[in-house]
């Protein structure tokens, strides 16, 4: 582009608007031999003498007059680029956060994030997703802005932050014929259980302690997520293995007890993860930090 540069399309929009080299000379706060020298850069770049003088000034040639639209827009772009500050006013802000997360977390984080959300920000708008495998690949992308749960360990590119610490606890019908207040292994082998095959789940965990215990269970149920867990295990005598803060809030019904495992398993965090290109994305420094504040013990 031969060091064509925003100077250069500024002392064109100023003689082509002045008619005068001298004027935009002094309205550029210039001298008129510097602004002489841009010009004839100009000049030599199209082949064309741009502006001639006439009577009554700088008259633009036909090339310039087919030139002048594109060089404002170009500067229009360019200012409003170099002048650009991110920000982010949850007051006002009408965006759409996109994020992602198992059905374990819509049903503990929802119910807490969407109020604090309708005092902050009235008009921000939640978009949730299911955690996949695409779910590094659309936090890189900024398809999903934040991703909330028990993830694998992703890629330096990634960043993620400590919400909570989770455990497990064992869940059945409280009116169960055969198990009341406390769950031995003897019991915990012979129900048949329902679990959860959902990526993103931290259920893994449960079946690695098993393994490593040489306990054995008995599958009567799988599911892909833990949507059928409530109604499962109200209308059965099946065990389920679940979080403990997704299992609290099936027992506010009155019809689920929890009990403890006989058996310890491994604790597990619960992280919020998002990719390094957003990091210094201003609404999603909010929303993090929105979330720190609600959950991180």
């Amino acid at each position: 582009m031969d060091n064509i540069d925003l100077k250069l399309l500024t002392i064109f929009q100023e003689i082509y608007r002045t008619g005068s080299i001298s004027q935009a000379a002094e309205n550029l706060q210039m001298g008129q031999p510097a602004v002489s020298m841009n010009l004839a850069k100009f000049r030599k770049h199209f082949g064309d003498p741009l502006f001639v003088r006439t009577s009554v000034g700088m008259a633009p040639t036909p090339h310039a007059e087919g030139l002048i639209q594109s060089v404002e827009d170009a500067l229009t772009l360019l200012k409003k680029a170099l002048g650009h500050q991110s920000s982010f006013d949850p007051k006002t802000s009408s965006r759409m956060f996109q994020l992602c997360m198992t059905d374990v977390g819509q049903r503990v984080i929802m119910p807490d994030l969407l109020p604090r959300l309708s005092q902050e920000a009235p008009l921000v708008k939640i978009e949730v997703t299911y955690v996949s495998e695409n779910t590094p690949k659309n936090l890189e992308s900024g398809e999903i802005d934040l991703a909330v749960g028990f993830l694998p360990e992703q890629d330096p590119g990634f960043l993620q932050q400590r919400l909570f610490k989770d455990k497990f606890v064992c869940i059945v019908n409280s009116v169960h014929p055969r198990i009341r207040n406390t769950l031995s292994q003897e019991q915990f082998e012979a129900e048949s259980h329902v679990i959860v095959t959902k990526l993103g789940t931290a259920h893994g965990i449960v079946e690695a302690t098993l393994t490593a215990r040489g306990i054995s269970h008995n599958i009567g149920l799988r599911i892909p997520n833990y949507l059928g867990i409530s109604s499962t295990i109200e209308s059965t005598d099946f065990i389920a293995t679940v979080p403990r803060r997704f299992a609290l809030a099936l027992a506010n019904t009155g019809r689920i007890r929890l009990l403890e495992p006989p058996f310890k398993i491994p604790e597990y965090l619960v992280m919020q993860h998002w990719h390094k290109r957003y990091a210094r994305d201003p609404g999603i420094e909010w929303l993090r930090k929105i979330m720190t504040s609600l959950f991180q013990e």
